[in-house]
């Protein structure tokens, strides 16, 4: 496959001009010289980073914050949603522009940022499930035998939404890959960190004769993202057998 234009970078043989890879290059490199595969493969640990911590601290957030909403009750209850729906409706888009105008971009300021705004949906999600548990006969045995509320969500609550919360959250997962590959794509963020997003914004400006060094790494993303998408749905019928039988 075609590697660069510029004989003076070239890491191949030159043929009519034009510069050509290697076996040790196999996904070609770039202007720069630099591996394409290499550069995938160690994006792809920056990438995950993003994915699974941010998904990680909206999980933590949303469930409890959506657990103790649903077994709160009255005044505090309608409270908590009311915050619920003033993290759905915020902007975190200009949020995100504003403090990184402000404080400059980087991984972390993405993940914080991101998990501090992006957990409302799951705490809905969580409090509509541990409401229509709340109504089954073990947990209103399980008060009725004493136990606390503590206790109840722990023991009862909490095992039996997994299910629902693990399947949610592996599509969680490709939001956030997607969504920072998009920003990176757009310019924003720091470009210094070497994320499937950025690979792909540094080819921007090759893609006339160097379309691989955007299409390698969009790809890999797009099986990435298929993939959770996937196994999200593997999940939900291994661990929730009764929705696949409704859906029958």
């Amino acid at each position: 496959s075609v590697v660069d234009t510029t004989p003076a970078t070239c890491v191949g043989e030159v043929m009519n001009g034009r510069c050509h890879g290697t076996w040790q290059h196999p996904l070609g490199t770039t202007q720069g010289g630099k591996d394409v595969f290499t550069m995938i493969v160690y994006g792809m640990t920056i990438s995950m980073q993003i994915g699974f911590i941010t998904t990680t601290i909206v999980a933590t957030i949303g469930i409890t914050f959506g657990t103790l909403s649903a077994y709160s009750g009255g005044w505090v209850d309608e409270i908590m949603m009311r915050f619920v729906d003033i993290i759905l409706s915020f902007p975190t888009f200009l949020m995100f522009l504003l403090i990184l105008y402000i404080y400059g971009g980087g991984l972390g300021m993405f993940i914080v940022v991101f998990s501090l705004f992006a957990w409302g949906g799951t705490a809905r999600y969580v409090r509509s499930k541990a409401l229509s548990i709340s109504e089954d006969e073990f947990i209103k045995a399980s008060r009725i035998s004493g136990a606390s509320t503590y206790q109840v969500i722990r023991g009862h609550v909490v095992p039996n939404v997994a299910s629902s919360i693990i399947t949610q959250l592996t599509l969680l997962i490709p939001g956030f890959l997607l969504f920072e590959a998009q920003l990176a794509f757009l310019g924003i963020g720091d470009s210094s960190v070497p994320s499937w997003g950025q690979l792909i914004s540094a080819g921007r400006s090759d893609l006339s004769f160097a379309p691989w060094i955007v299409l390698a790494p969009g790809i890999v993303l797009f099986l990435t993202i298929l993939a959770f998408n996937f196994l999200g749905d593997a999940l939900l019928d291994a661990l929730n057998p009764e929705a696949e039988a409704e859906s029958e």
